[in-house]
């Protein structure tokens, strides 16, 4: 157990010593696809909100059509 931690804090501070400054930019098509992608996420999560709450709704007017039938 000694062993496995000391190589894993030996590894984590030859990572972090090892470590280069990038001098890079941020391309505008890089930002372009951020957003695309914030916006795909949006619509997915919308979307399966509205799938969830159709299943749930007709669940429950399932449910609600037997109980009234007895």
């Amino acid at each position: 157990m000694s062993n496995y931690f000391e190589l894993t804090i030996f590894t984590i501070l030859m990572y972090f010593s090892t470590i280069n400054l990038a001098h890079s930019y941020i391309d505008l098509s890089m930002i372009a696809v951020f957003f695309q992608m914030i916006f795909a996420g949006i619509i997915a999560a919308l979307l399966t909100v509205k799938l969830w709450y159709k299943k749930v709704k007709d669940y429950f007017s399932l449910k609600i059509k037997k109980f009234f039938k007895k």
